[in-house]
């Protein structure tokens, strides 16, 4: 039946309760098959942030063991694997050098510091932050770079780092940024920083 105002209303036998109570059942079935519309939409929401959740974790799991891998290359002065991290387009900045840029050129650089006599370069990963795209990630962390002179003496240069990792089209992390600076303050610059 079209009432009035040109709305449709079914048309009940009996009387006005007999349409209230239909109306109660029919509302009173829907309200719980519309929750569970919410639920199953939470649940999808939930279900993405663990996966994704996950997925990060693997990511930085991959990042730490990349990163040990490749201060065990450093330490063990072995060229070809400790540039292999690097990926081709990528930079390394050193405090008073110029930017070097390709990883051929990163290579002339890191051949030179591993020929230096001494223990060389160790480095540890202190935090892994993974970005939610799961495509970059920046590694935190110290290392210590310790030479020999020619008459034997040591010397000790500790420093801290920030990496910039990407994941490559083959899923493999690599680095494309890799920035370092000194823990040491001489005299003039210890007051600036105090």
């Amino acid at each position: 039946m079209i009432n009035g105002f040109g709305i449709f209303t079914p048309k009940f036998a009996g009387n006005s309760r007999t349409s209230i109570l239909t109306l109660v059942f029919v509302l009173s079935s829907a309200v719980p098959w519309s929750g569970c519309w919410r639920d199953r939409a939470a649940d999808r929401h939930t279900e993405g942030e663990r996966f994704q959740q996950e997925r990060m974790t693997q990511d930085e799991t991959a990042i730490r063991a990349a990163s040990a891998a490749w201060s065990k290359s450093a330490e063990s002065k072995d060229l070809e694997k400790s540039v292999s991290f690097f990926a081709d387009s990528a930079t390394m900045m050193a405090p008073k050098s110029p930017a070097v840029e390709g990883k051929e050129n990163i290579r002339k650089v890191w051949q030179q510091m591993l020929a230096l006599p001494g223990p060389g370069l160790s480095f540890s990963a202190e935090r892994v932050e993974v970005a939610c795209s799961g495509d970059l990630a920046w590694e935190q962390g110290a290392y210590e770079f310790i030479t020999k002179d020619k008459d034997g003496k040591t010397a000790t240069e500790k420093r801290t780092y920030v990496t910039v990792w990407k994941k490559q089209p083959d899923g493999i992390w690599r680095v494309v940024g890799d920035i370092h600076n000194t823990n040491q303050f001489s005299d003039r610059t210890r007051s600036v920083h105090a």
